[in-house]
């Protein structure tokens, strides 16, 4: 399906597969004048999950405060190496795949990820099956005093997040004081942008769209997610899966996700409505 997008179809037959699939699919186009700039968003779906994967704060633990800085980190991963390629599956090969290999995205407060794709493993078997690993790592930029929140899941090497039970984090730690503190109820629905961020070399193939969400679910009538492209292009998205962005040229761009509640309102919450601004080359 996708290598026939990307040999050229027209836009005719993209326009008409996206009017009979979409809201089967989870995207619905928002009413409006035609888009200008023909970008089509279009689901695909999650790479297939590895299963048993978990990741554990060691370090900083929960409501402690640092006091030096750069602030170091330590987590735990089981059942997921990294640093290798995601070589067996074909979805590789349709978008940007980053030499880093399977990696850990770490958020910090509302900054974009950094990556994490080293660490030290045991293997407990002779067919390196099982990697109980250890990260140990510092803060790439200085905090603030007071609160902050630490997100973080792994990801495949072409960055899809890994969406299955135990594979996503979140902890708040503080740095010199408890003062100031963020408005932030773990309990409460969240989302976290993941992809796209960075450049892409090569605008023939479609961009990964990609993010996290915690403590709800998508759907028609419930939570949902408003994208919004370079600031006017919006969609509706109805399903946790990524999806593919077709059509963006050479340049800057901007991608903006909002969590939308089931009466239509945007959610309340600090990373709720997120921009992120990347390259096209």
């Amino acid at each position: 399906m996708f290598e026939r997008y990307k040999s050229g179809l027209t836009l005719l037959f993209l326009g008409s597969f996206l009017l009979s699939n979409t809201l089967q699919a989870g995207v619905e186009l928002r009413e409006g004048p035609p888009n200008p700039n023909d970008i089509q968003i279009v689901p695909v779906e999650r790479s297939p999950e590895p299963g048993q994967v978990t990741l554990r704060v060691q370090y900083p633990t929960s409501g402690h405060i640092e006091t030096k800085q750069p602030v170091e980190m330590e987590l735990r991963l089981d059942w997921y190496p990294l640093g290798v390629d995601s070589g067996n599956l074909p979805r590789r090969k349709e978008i940007a795949n980053s030499t880093e290999g399977q990696t850990i995205h770490v958020f910090i407060d509302h900054f974009g990820y950094f990556t994490i794709n080293e660490a030290l493993f045991d293997a407990v078997d002779d067919h390196d099956d099982f990697y109980d690993q250890i990260c140990e790592f510092k803060l790439p930029y200085k905090l603030s005093p007071g609160m902050h929140v630490m997100r973080a899941f792994p990801c495949r090497s072409y960055g899809e997040s890994l969406k299955e039970n135990n594979c996503s984090i979140t902890s708040v730690f503080y740095y010199q004081t408890k003062e100031p503190a963020m408005t932030l109820n773990l309990s409460d629905p969240y989302i976290t942008y993941n992809e796209p961020q960075g450049n892409f070399s090569d605008k023939s193939q479609p961009i990964l769209l990609d993010f996290y969400i915690n403590n709800c679910t998508l759907s028609k009538d419930g939570y949902k997610i408003r994208v919004t492209l370079d600031g006017g292009n919006q969609r509706f998205l109805y399903d946790w899966v990524p999806y593919y962005i077709y059509g963006l040229g050479s340049g800057t761009h901007t991608v903006q996700l909002e969590l939308i509640s089931p009466q239509n309102e945007p959610v309340p919450g600090i990373f709720n409505n997120v921009s992120r601004s990347f390259t096209v080359d």
